[in-house]
């Protein structure tokens, strides 16, 4: 305990000092709903370090020869919506995604207020995330296209982390009132000097990450990019590893106005079954093991930008997921055998989406319009959605609707942001939904059981294969609803303080089947009545160097599931790059702690009982050093070493440590 208590107060002696020396960071004059949460500066030209004094200190540069038309413009877009936010939105560019010292996307969502993770370990390990306790209102959009649930063991739950972070350019996530939407835009490249990138990592629990990009424009205008992504881990000496391959590929040409471009987008794991850390009573449930596949493979015609004055796209895909009995790894040592591995017959699923979307902008108004067309299973759905923003001045709007489908229900949701005052900040955001019944996927057989929205479970028909569904819920019923959030802050300096209510109407609880030890047995639905929340924030720069981010949320009722009665997250940040020492912008520094805390967190269990996993606090601190276009990084999860967990019987590790180096270059 006393070793705890030491590495605390040395943390938080080393955030003192270095915020007490450190100048303040200039902030570059970006309009506050454009700059991202964590931006790290811009590495230098390659040609920036030719200067006279090279040769008297006997360093002779590479001469850089830069063709005039070494620049090309980039390639179209997806559209994304307008983030209202009080104070920076989460609007995360290429590098800020990998300042946060994210691994996967869930690291992403686990600093948004309102989310809640669940997983089991820290890298490949089963992980689902929940919006005010309900685990089916994450949506994840790649260009445009919305990445539906494919697996039948996920009970309409996203994937999250299908999706690697080293494929995008940009993550923008929007909070609505009761769910909140990812916006991914893949990486694109605009020059015709080849860009490479290489990261290698290595941490605890025998984990080793490696990633390689290339990428590069031609003077035709044609584009190319590829991307690999490789990630093992054995969090448990007793049982075999674990690993994922992630693949990315783009091929495109542009004319003009127009671009054409394919993309093929491939997440492969391998994951071995899978325990938490501990003793033999405390590792005694157990994920079986699994393979998975899922591809999304898309075509995209498009003229003009998503900020030119009018622009349109036409996308076609097709997405496919596979899920079968895992097989043995390199690095195994305990060979598969019928316990240890989930027999999955009916686990592939097929869906083509395409999708029509244009826009038109005038001074501050922006419009689109997007039609999405799904086909699988001899089943097709049609779904129009559409966007404005505007701003009056002090006022901010954003409004955002669209139909009903076999997985979603209708919305309107409408917000709006108002700063009477240079000091005074207020927003307010409202939805409609409409009810019906909808399916955990979009290939699920319409003959399949039902949950309605009284608590009735009607047992359906049969599933192709001959299996009769009375076990899983594959229909449930919703009825319409209505949710509303409102915050107002004031702002101190550069700080703004602030707090506020969410609202969340009455829903059905669909767990999935990566929350139970057994995937044999399905996971218990239940319905919640609504549920009201009080919000807190901190954000901003507090002091020259050293900034906060910071939230706090707090539900009226402690009998919620999926969603503890208190949750914080605060992080203190130093960002600077030291521009009275290094003027060419050669340097960058930045770390950051970050303290956790959730209470107990209550799972149904049985027809009336509940399973809690206890509340916990964890501490995290990261540190990166950038030298021109190199990053060494380093972070230390669970730095108090405590035992912890977010799934009842799934410990985390008592720490975790992952340190290496990411390196681009354009040559």
């Amino acid at each position: 305990m006393n070793f705890r208590r030491l590495l605390f107060k040395v943390i938080l002696g080393l955030g003192a000092v270095a915020g007490a020396v450190l100048p303040d960071v200039a902030v570059a004059q970006v309009p506050t709903s454009q700059r991202d949460t964590i931006r790290i500066p811009i590495p230098p030209k390659p040609d920036s370090t030719g200067k006279g004094d090279t040769l008297v200190k006997s360093v002779v540069p590479v001469p850089v020869v830069v063709k005039p038309d070494t620049v090309k413009p980039p390639l179209a877009r997806a559209d994304a919506p307008v983030i209202l936010e009080i104070g920076v939105p989460r609007i995360y560019d290429r590098n800020a995604m990998f300042a946060t010292g994210a691994i996967n996307l869930g690291d992403l969502l686990s600093r948004v207020p309102g989310l809640t993770q669940f997983a089991t370990g820290v890298t490949i390990s089963p992980t689902v995330f929940a919006s005010q306790g309900d685990l089916r209102r994450i949506r994840i959009f790649l260009d445009g296209l919305e990445l539906d649930p494919m697996d039948r063991r996920a009970r309409g739950t996203a994937a999250v982390n299908d999706l690697p972070l080293n494929s995008l350019e940009e993550v923008r996530i929007e909070r609505g009132t009761d769910e909140v939407r990812v916006y991914a835009r893949s990486f694109r490249v605009d020059r015709t000097i080849p860009f490479t990138r290489a990261d290698i990592s290595t941490g605890d629990q025998a984990t080793n990450f490696y990633t390689g990009t290339y990428g590069r424009r031609y003077d035709n205008g044609a584009t190319l990019q590829v991307s690999a992504q490789y990630l093992s881990t054995q969090p448990n000496n007793a049982l075999p590893s674990s690993d994922a391959l992630n693949a990315f590929a783009r091929v495109g040409m542009m004319h003009g106005p127009w671009n054409i471009d394919a993309i093929y987008q491939r997440s492969q794991k391998n994951r071995a079954p899978w325990t938490g850390t501990g003793d033999f009573n405390e590792t005694r449930d157990t994920g079986p093991g699994i393979e998975t596949h899922r591809s999304t493979a898309y075509l995209r015609l498009a003229n003009g930008d998503v900020d030119a004055p009018r622009w349109f796209q036409v996308v076609a895909s097709t997405m496919s997921y596979l899920g079968r009995e895992r097989s043995s790894t390199s690095l195994s040592t305990v060979g598969t055998t019928g316990d240890d591995s989930l027999a999955l017959t009916d686990s592939a699923s097929y869906e083509s989406q395409y999708l029509i979307t244009g826009g038109i902008n005038r001074g501050p108004l922006r419009t689109s319009l997007a039609e999405r067309v799904r086909v699988g299973e001899h089943r097709t759905s049609h779904s129009l959605s559409g966007r404005a923003s505007t701003s009056l001045g002090r006022l901010e709007l954003s409004a955002f609707g669209e139909g009903k489908t076999y997985l979603n229900p209708g919305r309107i949701e409408a917000t709006a942001r108002y700063v009477p005052f240079a000091r005074v900040a207020l927003l307010a955001a409202h939805s409609q939904t409409s009810g019906g019944v909808f399916d955990r996927l979009f290939t699920e057989p319409r003959s399949g059981a039902v949950f309605d929205a009284s608590g009735v479970f009607h047992p359906g028909g049969a599933y192709p294969l001959g299996r009769v569904d009375t076990n899983e819920v594959t229909r449930y019923e919703l009825a319409a609803n209505k949710s509303t959030r409102a915050e107002g802050a004031v702002r101190f300096r550069d700080l703004w303080i602030g707090g506020g209510i969410v609202r969340r109407g009455a829903t059905t609880l669909l767990a999935p089947a990566e929350l139970s030890p057994d995937y044999a047995v399905p996971s218990v639905v239940r319905l919640e009545g609504e549920a009201t929340g009080k919000t807190a924030s901190v954000r901003g720069r507090l002091w020259r160097g050293v900034n906060i981010d910071a939230w706090a949320l707090a539900w009226d009722d402690s009998t919620g599931l999926y969603r503890p009665r208190y949750q914080t997250r605060t992080e203190l940040f130093i960002q600077t790059s030291l521009l009275d020492r290094f003027p060419k912008g050669n340097f960058g520094l930045l770390t950051s702690l970050v303290h956790e805390y959730r209470s107990d967190s209550r799972f149904p269990f049985g027809a009336d009982s509940v399973r809690i996993a206890p509340g916990y606090r964890e501490v995290t601190f990261k540190l990166e050093i950038r030298i021109q276009t190199a990053v060494v990084s380093y972070q230390f999860r669970n730095s108090l070493q405590e035992k912890f967990s977010q799934v009842p019987g799934f410990n985390f590790p008592r720490q975790t440590q992952f340190y290496g180096v990411r390196w681009e270059f354009w040559n």
